[in-house]
């Protein structure tokens, strides 16, 4: 059952505007905003595993693939582009043959550990409400 703004907790809702108080002077809502463009390309569920998987440490492109369960070769590659092309994640080429390529955060990326970590400990802490929401809708629309 859904609540009403006015049922939600205080604290809750204090918690909420103070967050909302921090970026209030960002446009959001323009594409052309530096900081909407940032979150665009950080708030995916691949990009989100791939900054857990390296703030572990660097890691090689099959250590990732193994550890990231269910991401395809190509979009692991698309992704790992992406995040080096936006100065998240560095790329080490070792002249080996066959040639050793490591993967790691950059200081920027590092930057990003902690929200990413706020994020899992967010959706850990509300796992269970979570979890009868989506039985609830799932329910539903068997019904129908």
């Amino acid at each position: 059952m859904k609540r009403k703004v006015s049922e939600i907790p205080q604290t809750t809702q204090r918690m909420a505007e103070q967050a909302l108080s921090r970026i209030h002077s960002i446009d959001v809502f323009d594409q052309t905003c530096a900081s909407h463009q940032a979150v665009g390309r950080l708030a995916d569920k691949w990009t989100l595993l791939l900054f857990y998987a390296l703030a572990q440490g660097t890691k090689r492109y099959s250590e990732l693939q193994r550890q990231i369960v269910g991401i395809s070769p190509k979009m692991l590659t698309q992704t790992l582009r992406s995040l080096e092309q936006n100065g998240y994640v560095e790329r080490e080429i070792f002249p080996e043959v066959p040639p050793r390529v490591e993967y790691s955060l950059t200081e920027l990326g590092v930057s990003f550990v902690q929200p990413v970590a706020v994020l899992y400990q967010w959706a850990q802490e509300h796992k269970d409400e979570l979890i009868r929401i989506r039985s609830r809708v799932a329910r539903r629309a068997v019904a129908r």
